[in-house]
């Protein structure tokens, strides 16, 4: 784990925060905020996901995700939304009542190498972490969620 200390209370909050993000970021970037699909990818029982979570408003991109997502652990109808519908993952958790608790596995400070790993422009700071989600004690997902530092440490937070 890294010290965060030294970033952006708006950053601080979301690196360490065990709730859902998006309503978060919508609160930071005073604007709402949309799911951007980049690419989903399924196979028998793993749905692979990468989103950005975009401002309407300003098309700025606030977070890249890249989802792991075990099919075989979610019901039929949340797996059809999930794979048909543009909302955050939190929002279906609690469209569909779930209990969920992450565990934080990794948390990183990365320079970004290229689009596709990071989501974000070559030579941009992000700050990244990974952690797992849990329902019934069964792994549901792994999220590895990526905040370009750069627009954060634009906030007055």
């Amino acid at each position: 784990m890294i010290s965060l200390s030294e970033y952006p209370k708006a950053l601080q909050l979301l690196m360490q925060t065990d709730g859902t993000v998006t309503e978060l970021i919508k609160l930071l970037a005073g604007e709402s905020i949309k799911v951007v699909k980049i690419h989903s990818e399924v196979s028998d029982s793993l749905l692979i996901r990468q989103i950005y979570l975009q401002g309407e408003q300003s098309k700025k991109n606030w977070l890249f995700a890249n989802s792991k997502v075990y099919l075989n652990h979610l019901s039929e109808e949340f797996v059809s939304d999930l794979l048909e519908k543009s909302k955050p993952i939190g929002t279906l958790w609690s469209d569909y009542k779930m209990e969920t608790f992450k565990e934080i596995v990794k948390q990183e400070l990365l320079i970004s190498d290229s689009l596709k790993s990071t989501g974000f422009i070559k030579g941009m700071e992000v700050l990244s972490r990974t952690y797992d989600v849990f329902n019934n004690k069964k792994p549901i997902m792994r999220i590895t969620e990526n905040f370009p530092c750069e627009l954060y440490n634009q906030l007055l937070f």
